[in-house]
């Protein structure tokens, strides 16, 4: 399987406390990430795209957890 069909799976295993941490922890590496791309320290930016999608994945499995109560 793929790293993205792996990363899908563990979203959707994922409770709503878990996607809420897991959030704020993506959230402070973009944080840092940006951080580190003004001192020039970011070689590969390809990782900005791949955390603000995790991001919204994660988003969207709270919308559907909070929809099916």
């Amino acid at each position: 399987m793929s790293k993205l069909s792996d990363r899908r799976k563990e979203v959707q295993e994922m409770t709503a406390g878990e996607a809420q941490k897991e959030i704020k922890d993506l959230r402070l590496k973009l944080f840092n990430l940006r951080l580190q791309q003004q001192r020039g320290e970011v070689k590969n930016s390809r990782v900005f795209a791949q955390a603000r999608k995790d991001i919204a994945r994660l988003l969207q499995h709270l919308t559907e957890l909070e929809s099916a109560e």
